[in-house]
């Protein structure tokens, strides 16, 4: 493999070289303003947004996969952390440090047991509700920076608006004017110019108003960026403390399978804009060692962003280079404008922070969640332990354990039907074994199954065959649709088997694949119901079940054989 090949920051030409130059510096004039906003949802001064932004994104250049995914702050995992470490009061950037090594740690466990990929089970209306439930966190977290009122923060969603509307009578006016020209600003622009970059323009217009009018000494600034970039202190190492990771293992352990429901839910919605196909563990893994490298240089927790990744491929992306373009960009800002942050208001970053909350909340992905009952539950659960408990690690455990659940409760049904099959025009009808009445009458039954029959639905298995279950009667049972049966429900099927025999009954199968026939050929199955009763799938869809079908016709039962007309020497009816 070319050397190119393997390094995916190197451009295959001129033209795409452009494209990544134009694209890195566009996720650049949105990262500036966002990250520094995001360190503000963290508990930390707005340079560190800055700083983690510059250290993941050179990291991904060499780690990362995607060609479009920009890793970096996000509002999720930015309110993860402050939420994870709220009771923290003296050392509060050591411990951020400390945390985000044990995230990076944490992932890389997960993924070296290939665990991270259960997350791909993790339901889509928990995510919902995660994610609106966040959304409102960050918007009350906020209301303080927007006016300039310090109170004490609340434990929850709505502890926060008590402590704040108590405080109302100390809001700073030039704070609010800022906060509020700023997310007036990015409303226009978004609805009327939305190839602008609003966020970068409306903060560049909040830092005049602040410099033009003198309101640095009115109002909270960032204040001057600190002289030299991000250097190695490798708290996470030199101030190691098992106390501390005793006490917020779990926390960190939330916040880590939080970055990877996030990623794969970037990179899942870019797929069909870019038909990218990714080795998710390879993602996963990358992942972790980023945020340990961010932990060495004064970084919080990263992840991949929804909003920089879809930007830098709107822009035009090719390669990682844009992401290193990005992060140069931003190294010759903290470079070279040093004092503007003496003009950056607070206020201002608090705006952008909850305009990027309010965009956060799909609404119809919201609506959709509500077509069923279920989802909706499930929904509404996520969404009020979120806003509710103390820590946001508490609502990511329990929205994974309620998608668990549901993982169980799918598993442990079997899709199960009766067919019926009219032979003058060849239609086949589904329905359910309760419903179908055609008891004696018939002279077979086609039994259909679907999907996956494991251990977990082997008791609804044996239900449904007992439901179907008739003495001296000939079932077909069509395995098409089958993808997967193992032990547990092949001795549910083989006792099924037994019992029909012993009842002066047959059974045919139909539509097995190549795996499902092996399966039974080491089970002895075959054997046990007759070679000319078992038929493989045809390319055509129901070639098999017309097969079986007639050898039903065909075949005579027990009972019927016996020319003494003896019932109680041919079957045990």
């Amino acid at each position: 493999m070319k050397l190119r090949e393997r390094i995916s920051f190197i451009p295959k030409n001129k033209k795409h070289a452009r494209d990544d130059l134009m694209a890195g510096l566009s996720v650049a004039a949105l990262a500036l303003p966002q990250n520094m906003a995001y360190a503000l949802i963290a508990g930390l001064d707005p340079i560190f947004g800055l700083y983690t932004s510059i250290v993941a994104m050179l990291a991904a250049t060499f780690v990362g996969s995607s060609n479009y995914l920009i890793v970096g702050p996000t509002n999720i995992m930015a309110l993860a952390v402050a939420s994870s470490l709220a009771g923290i009061e003296t050392g509060y950037l050591e411990a951020v440090l400390l945390f985000t090594f044990m995230v990076g740690v944490f992932q890389l466990l997960l993924t070296f047991l290939r665990l991270g990929e259960l997350i791909n089970f993790v339901s889509r209306s928990v995510v919902d509700g995660l994610t609106a439930g966040v959304s409102l966190l960050i918007i009350a977290g906020q209301l303080g920076n927007l006016t300039g009122i310090e109170y004490e923060s609340g434990s929850n969603l709505l502890l926060e608006i008590v402590s704040f509307a108590a405080a109302f009578n100390g809001v700073n006016l030039h704070a609010l004017i800022v906060g509020a020209v700023t997310m007036g600003i990015i409303i226009i622009l978004k609805t009327f110019k939305p190839a602008l970059p609003a966020y970068l323009l409306a903060i560049s217009v909040s830092v005049l108003i602040v410099f033009i009018g003198g309101w640095q000494d009115y109002m909270p600034v960032v204040e001057r960026f600190p002289g030299g970039l991000p250097g190695f202190t490798p708290v996470s190492i030199t101030g190691f403390d098992l106390g501390f990771v005793r006490s917020y293992w779990s926390a960190a352990l939330s916040v880590a399978v939080l970055g990877f429901i996030h990623v794969l839910g970037a990179l899942k919605s870019m797929e069909a804009h870019t038909g990218e196909e990714q080795d998710f563990n390879r993602v996963f893994f990358g992942q972790g060692v980023i945020n340990i490298i961010c932990s060495f240089f004064s970084g919080f927790a990263v992840t991949g962003s929804f909003t920089k990744s879809f930007a830098n491929l709107q822009a035009g992306a090719r390669s990682r280079l844009s992401e290193l373009v990005a992060a140069l960009t931003m190294i010759v800002f903290i470079t070279l404008f040093r004092p503007v942050g003496e003009y950056i208001p607070i206020a201002g970053l608090a705006g952008l922070v909850i305009m990027v909350a309010v965009k956060m909340v799909d609404f119809g992905e919201i609506r959709d969640c509500f077509i069923n009952k279920f989802d909706a539950l499930i929904f509404l659960a996520t969404f009020l332990m979120t806003i509710l408990a103390p820590r946001i690690d508490y609502a990511i455990y329990f929205g994974m354990i309620i998608s668990f659940i549901l993982i169980l409760k799918e598993t442990s049904q079997v899709k199960y039907s009766h067919i019926d099959y009219e032979e003058e025009n060849g239609d086949f009808i589904e329905k359910k074994p309760e419903e179908d009445n055609g008891g004696e009458n018939e002279e077979y039954t086609v039994i259909n199954l679907a999907g996956n029959i494991v251990f977990s639905a082997s008791d609804n298995f044996k239900e449904k065959l007992d439901v179907s279950f008739q003495e001296e009667q000939k079932f077909v049972l069509r395995m098409r649709e089958v993808e997967s049966i193992d032990l547990t429900s092949l001795k549910e099927l083989e006792k099924f088997i037994d019992r029909v025999q012993e009842h002066g009954g047959v059974v045919i199968v139909c539509g097995l694949n190549e795996e499902i026939k092996k399966l039974f050929e080491n089970y002895q199955l075959d054997a046990k119901i007759g070679d000319d009763n078992v038929f493989e799938t045809h390319d055509s869809l129901l070639a098999s079940t017309e097969s079986a079908i007639e050898q039903a016709n065909d075949t005579e039962l027990p009972c019927d054989q016996n020319e003494s007309g003896d019932e109680d020497d041919c079957c045990n009816s």
